[in-house]
């Protein structure tokens, strides 16, 4: 049929000839290549598309955000993605990254896909935006990677997700931290301990937060500790410790002068705080990571 339509013209614009034939399949040869380079064409424009997206998606996170800050993630999530690091090998800061970006989300739940996919896009971010990749996990991994100890050595403590919970101390603001209860309260009796390995950074007295200690982790979290009641020892600003070192004892100091006790029931105020471009100490909530280094 298609022959018998196509002899209808008179000549053929190729050849200028009565049409016949082979003229009929050289123009459907002519209409077949343009078909294919038309198809090739709109695969590597599509291509190049997802990797403009996947790049400007790993480039356009902004860690002062709320979203990135509140570092909200379901209990579902946190399971999935505790097995996918132990079968992938990747730090959590990592499989994060992946997970937080709008473009690996395009393609399916990548939560619910196997560990050797998060490989797959690993490698994918890394050779469409390298710097944005290492960046957005850098970002994750001062948070997640280093943390190897809950920070309360004692059953039944208790603490929620009270971020940016109203506090009124020192003026109206937000809770930059998660608050850890006792199963008593009682001062002095808990130990604290690090959650990281790391350097300290700050040691002594604060009005708000009491007797605290900061530590900064290896990939560059500062991990703050307050209200304690003491110290397990005199610690020195430069001082290296270890992951599950005991710090000092939880308490109720602060809210006044050096040695003011009694303002508030006795806890642990746990602060996390990161260095970005644009800030040098962002506080991040801490709630998931407890939630994280309980459940492993």
């Amino acid at each position: 049929m298609i022959l018998s339509v196509l002899r209808g013209a008179e000549l053929c614009i190729y050849c200028q000839e009565a049409m016949t034939e082979v003229c009929v399949m050289r123009r459907l040869g002519i209409y077949a290549t343009f078909l294919f380079f038309l198809a090739i064409t709109d695969v590597k424009l599509s291509a190049l598309l997802f990797q403009q997206g996947v790049s400007w998606q790993l480039s356009r996170v902004n860690p002062s955000d709320d979203n990135f800050r509140q570092m909200a993630i379901s209990e579902e999530e946190l399971g999935r993605l505790t097995v996918v690091r132990r079968y992938s090998g990747m730090p959590f800061g990592e499989l994060l990254a992946i997970l937080r970006s709008d473009a690996s989300k395009s393609a399916g739940a990548l939560g619910d896909r196997p560990a050797q996919d998060y490989v797959k896009w690993k490698n994918l971010m890394l050779c469409y935006n390298r710097t944005g990749y290492e960046r957005l996990s850098g970002l994750y991994g001062a948070i997640w990677d280093d943390v190897k100890c809950f920070p309360v050595m004692a059953d039944g403590v208790v603490y929620e997700n009270s971020w940016m919970f109203e506090r009124n101390y020192g003026g109206k603001r937000g809770h930059e931290g998660t608050d850890l209860m006792p199963p008593e309260n009682l001062r002095g009796h808990y130990p604290v301990v690090s959650m990281t390995d790391g350097v300290v950074e700050q040691v002594g007295w604060l009005p708000l937060g009491g007797y605290r200690i900061g530590i900064r982790s290896p990939s560059g979290g500062y991990f703050y500790y307050a209200h304690l009641d003491s110290y397990s020892r005199t610690f020195w600003v430069g001082e290296t410790i270890s992951a599950g070192t005991i710090l000092g004892r939880m308490g109720d100091s602060g809210y006044g002068p050096e040695g003011t006790r009694g303002k508030f029931d006795v806890h642990l105020h746990l602060g996390i705080y990161i260095r970005t471009e644009d800030t040098r100490e962002l506080s991040v909530n801490p709630y998931w990571v407890l939630r994280y280094v309980q459940s492993v």
